[in-house]
C-alpha cells in the first residue's frame, strides 16, 4: 500500500476514535449536567470544609460521601471554598464569608484538582453540591480593592465602607450600580459552573445585592445548565428573581420560642398562616434546627430545645412541615460544641452512633412518603398550648398526623375529633394505639400517624 494512503488510513482512524472519543465524553457530560432534582425532592447537608475533618480540606470529604447519602442526603452545600483574606481578619482563621479570591481555592482546603475530584464523587453517588455565592462583599485584601475601587461603596468622602447596618468589619461594601461589577460576579459564578460542573449556589446575604442583579444573573447562569438556587433570605422577591429556595427564618425563630415555653403552639399556626400570606405558590423554605449561623452565634440544638429528646422532637417537626429539610454537618451525631466561624474544630464522627442512626431513619422515611414531600397541610388543631397536631395529605395517599409534645413535661393532649376513639397507628415504629379523646405524652415524645 502507498505511503500516503496507510498516513491517509491512520489518520482516518485517528479523527474516527478521537469523534468517537468526544462524542461519549459530550455525551456524559450532558447527560451529568441535564437536570437538578425536582425542589421537592431535596434534602440539604451543609459542610463546613475547615471543620468538617481534622484535615479540613476536599479529599478528606470523599470518605464521607455515602456515610452522608445514607442520611437521605441528596444535595451537598459547602461554605465557601474560595481563599480567606487576612487583613482586618475575625479570630484565629477570618471568616469564610471574607472572600480574597473568587476564582481560586482555599489553599488549606486542596487543588482545584482537588476539588473537581470532589464535585466528580458526589456527583458518581447520585448526588448534587452547591458552593456559597459571597456577593454582597469582599475581604479588604481581595484585589478588587486596588484595582477597582469604583466596585466599592463609600461615604460621603472617598472611604469604602463595611456593609451597612452591621458589625462586619472584615469585609467592604460592593457597589452594584457598577455595571462592570455586576458582570464580573457573573463571570466569576460562571466560572465554577463551566469549569467544575457544580449543580448552583447558596447566596449569602441575597436581599443585601439588588434585586434586579439577581434576576440577570440567575437568567444568565441557567443558559449554561439547570442550577439549584438557594438565597439566604425570606423576602418573597427572591422567587421572582429567579431563586428556588428561601430561608425559614421566621418559623426557627417560633420554634425556639415555643420550646422554652414563651409562645404557644397557635404561634407555629400563625407562622404558616403568614407564610401562606406572604409567599408565591412555590415558596419552599428550609427548614432547619441549626445551621452554620445560629450554630456559631446562638447555641446547639441540643441547647435551644432544652436537650437532646427536645431537639430530635424540633427536628420531626420541621421535617414534617412543608419545605426543604437541612442538616449542618456535626448535627447528625450531637456536636456539643459552638462552631466559631473563625475558628478550628474537629468533629467526633464516632460520637452517638444511635443519633446518627436516628437521623438516617427519619429522613429516609421523609424521602419515601410522597405525603410529607409534597402533601399540604391543611388542619392543624391548637387546643393544647405545648402539643402540635396537625395533618398532612395529598391525593392517593392515606393523611398522615404529626404530634410533638414541645415540652420536658409530661402532658396529656386532647386530641381533634378525627383521632378521637380510632386505632391509630404510628408509622415510625409500627406501634398501634388505641385512642380515646386524650392521651398522654412523655416529655417531648411525638407520633407520627395513621388512622388505621
Amino acid at each position: 500500500m502507498p505511503k500516503f494512503l496507510i498516513t491517509l488510513a491512520v489518520l482516518s482512524s485517528i479523527i474516527i476514535c478521537s469523534c468517537k472519543y468526544l462524542a461519549k465524553e459530550n455525551a456524559e457530560t450532558k447527560m451529568e449536567a441535564r437536570n437538578v432534582p425536582a425542589v421537592d425532592d431535596i434534602v440539604i447537608y451543609e459542610i463546613f470544609v475547615r471543620n468538617f475533618t481534622v484535615a479540613g480540606t476536599f479529599k478528606a470529604i470523599i470518605p464521607h460521601l455515602d456515610r452522608i447519602k445514607s442520611l437521605g442526603v441528596n444535595v451537598i452545600w459547602l461554605m465557601p471554598i474560595q481563599p480567606v483574606g487576612k487583613e482586618k481578619h475575625k479570630g484565629t482563621y477570618g471568616s469564610p464569608y471574607a472572600i480574597q479570591n473568587y476564582t481560586e481555592v482555599h489553599p488549606e482546603f486542596g487543588t482545584k484538582s482537588d476539588f473537581k475530584n470532589l464535585v466528580d464523587s458526589v456527583h458518581a453517588k447520585g448526588m448534587y453540591l452547591i458552593i456559597d455565592e459571597v456577593a454582597n462583599h469582599t475581604a479588604w485584601d481581595n484585589p478588587w480593592v486596588k484595582d477597582h475601587p469604583d466596585w466599592y461603596t463609600h461615604d460621603s468622602v472617598t472611604k469604602k465602607i463595611i456593609p451597612p447596618v452591621t458589625d462586619w468589619s472584615d469585609v467592604a461594601d460592593l457597589n452594584f450600580d457598577n455595571a462592570d461589577l455586576r458582570k464580573e460576579v457573573i463571570h466569576d459564578m460562571k466560572y465554577w459552573i463551566d469549569s467544575f460542573n457544580i449543580d448552583g449556589f447558596r447566596c449569602d446575604a441575597a436581599a443585601m445585592v439588588p434585586n434586579d442583579f439577581w434576576k440577570e444573573c440567575i437568567s444568565m447562569l441557567r443558559q449554561s445548565r439547570p442550577l439549584l438556587m438557594l438565597a439566604e433570605s425570606d423576602d418573597p422577591k427572591m422567587y421572582e428573581n429567579g431563586f428556588d429556595i428561601t430561608y425559614g427564618w421566621y418559623m426557627y425563630s417560633v420554634l425556639k420560642n415555643v420550646w422554652k415555653g414563651d409562645s404557644t403552639t397557635a404561634a407555629v399556626q400563625r407562622c404558616l398562616q403568614s407564610e401562606a400570606t406572604r409567599f408565591p405558590a412555590n415558596y419552599k423554605a428550609v427548614r432547619f434546627i441549626t445551621n452554620h449561623d445560629e450554630d456559631s452565634w446562638d447555641d446547639v440544638p441540643e441547647v435551644k430545645f432544652i436537650n437532646r429528646d427536645g431537639a430530635r422532637a424540633a427536628f420531626i417537626t420541621m421535617i414534617t412541615l412543608p419545605g426543604i429539610p437541612l442538616i449542618y454537618n456535626g448535627q447528625e451525631v450531637g456536636y456539643p460544641t459552638k462552631i466559631n466561624l473563625f475558628e478550628k474544630y474537629s468533629i467526633d464522627w464516632s460520637a452517638n452512633p444511635e443519633l446518627h442512626q436516628w437521623y438516617q431513619t427519619i429522613v429516609n422515611f421523609y424521602n419515601n412518603n410522597m405525603v410529607l414531600k409534597k402533601g399540604t397541610l391543611d388542619q392543624f388543631d391548637f387546643q393544647n398550648e405545648n402539643v402540635l397536631i396537625y395533618q398532612r395529605k395529598i391525593l392517593g395517599n392515606d393523611p398522615l398526623w404529626i404530634m410533638v409534645n414541645t415540652s420536658n413535661l409530661e402532658v396529656t393532649a386532647k386530641l381533634p375529633v378525627t383521632l378521637q376513639n380510632k386505632k391509630l397507628k404510628d408509622v415510625l415504629s409500627s406501634e398501634g394505639i388505641a385512642s380515646a379523646e386524650v392521651m398522654k405524652l412523655r416529655p417531648f415524645e411525638y407520633h407520627i400517624l395513621e388512622v388505621k
